[in-house]
């Protein structure tokens, strides 16, 4: 039998009138927020590119598991850059997604590898949508 465990989807972010600021996730994972780049920790941006980082060299693991070629990925590694669009509002114009791959694989198994990872990941999927964003009173504990 499976056994699903949950995991709270809820971060915060604390930044006091002075000094730096802190993101904290409900799951228990913390880091140090910084404003600016003379600070410790990651930047909100660098955060963002984190995540999509993180999703896709996740999902190319989902992906070898789904072709069945899980016993053949020794390590993967992505790198994400981000251009940030030069007019207003202030946003990001493009991601750049660089993937490192280890294992025995052919050229067409690697791009199989890396578009399937693009079709799962869910915070990629996000970023090319226009997401709704919302402001609530409060979200619950256990949420």
């Amino acid at each position: 039998m499976v056994n699903i465990v949950k995991r709270s989807s809820v971060v915060g972010a604390s930044l006091p009138g002075k000094g730096q600021g802190k993101v904290t996730a409900r799951s228990g994972a913390s880091m140090e927020l910084a404003g600016s780049a003379r600070e410790s920790g990651m930047t909100p941006l660098e955060l963002m590119d984190a995540a999509l980082a993180g999703c896709l060299a996740l999902s190319v693991r989902i992906a070898a598991r789904t072709f069945g070629w899980q016993d053949r990925l020794v390590s993967v590694n992505v790198e994400v850059r981000h251009e940030k669009a030069p007019d207003a509002p202030s946003r990001i114009a493009r991601f750049d997604c660089a993937f490192d791959i280890e294992g025995d694989f052919t050229a067409a198994e690697r791009e199989a590898l890396v578009a399937e990872a693009h079709r799962v990941c869910t915070v990629g999927n996000t970023l090319e949508t226009r997401v709704e964003i919302r402001d609530v009173p409060a979200i619950p504990d256990g949420e």
